[in-house]
């Protein structure tokens, strides 16, 4: 499936791609901790919504296609990132089949990169641009090790940090320099890992602002180039009218009578004005 590169198909795109990282993390941080079995209720519902936008996405492409069997042939490994394991697991009881459910999640996770790559080349490209991806491996690598770390550090001795939720939680809320107080860290360890989340957020507030702004001079940049192209394109038109002008101005014999004359000055004049209407609807 293609998607036209323009502002509606690209923001599309953007969404797709938004739901599969954020689908894509909370199934690996259920692969890799133990999570209440409430967390994975609230991590089932979500899975269930991003597999079935995106077996909508996948169907829609697949109807526009001549072969579709043969489309679907040479994309089943995509089938894997709607199927929505965890859901299946809590509706059906085998929730006790935890670790089965890993494995699964673990080939959706595969799954999931190879939709990505398929279904949002655009935004892709865009980010290999503007580096976008470096904030997010910082985000990700800060946020799964510090909250893990933290965890291990503080959740014997401190009261506050009773499962691996609330150091996931601790480790947001500083990263994004919310900072609610409502856990506080107790040990060196901890207190080492709250540093190392607030100044990962200088870090991306520095490249996230770095990626506006060479938005906003692609944009300026592009709107130039067309710009410049349309008033070349003009210059041209009006040069190739004046040579016509000129040309018949050559061609005009003084011995002629009047009305020839005055026959050569009308046929002047509406191209002078074909050259003003041109400039008015190019402008």
């Amino acid at each position: 499936m293609k998607f036209e590169i323009h502002r509606s198909g690209f923001f599309l795109q953007a969404i797709i791609l938004f739901l599969i990282l954020l689908d894509s993390i909370i199934i690996f941080l259920s692969i890799i901790s133990n999570l209440k079995l409430l967390s994975l209720e609230y991590i089932a519902v979500i899975d269930l919504i991003v597999s079935v936008v995106l077996l909508i996405l996948f169907l829609s492409a697949v109807f526009t296609q001549d072969n579709k069997l043969n489309y679907i042939k040479r994309n089943l490994p995509l089938i894997f990132s709607f199927i929505p394991f965890y859901f299946i697991g809590l509706f059906t009881g085998l929730v006790d089949y935890i670790f089965i459910i890993r494995l699964l999640n673990i080939l959706k996770l595969i799954s999931l990169y190879l939709f990505a790559d398929k279904f949002t080349k655009e935004v892709l490209k865009y980010q290999e641009k503007t580096r976008l991806v470096y904030a997010l491996a910082i985000f990700l690598l800060v946020l799964f090790i510090c909250s893990f770390i933290f965890y291990e550090a503080e959740h014997l001795v401190n009261p506050q940090v009773i499962n691996y939720e609330d150091s996931l939680w601790f480790v947001l809320q500083t990263i994004t320099t919310v900072g609610y107080g409502d856990i506080t860290p107790v040990t060196g360890v901890g207190r080492a890992m709250g540093v190392i989340s607030m100044l990962s957020a200088l870090v991306l507030t520095s490249i996230i602002t770095s990626v506006a702004t060479f938005s906003l001079i692609e944009k300026f940049k592009t709107g130039t180039e067309k710009l410049t192209e349309r008033t070349k394109e003009s210059v041209d038109m009006i040069n190739m009218k004046l040579n016509e002008i000129n040309d018949h101005l050559k061609e005009v014999d003084r011995s002629r009578d009047i009305d020839d004359i005055k026959t050569d000055l009308n046929d002047l004049k509406n191209e002078i004005d074909e050259i003003k209407d041109f400039i008015l609807k190019n402008k």
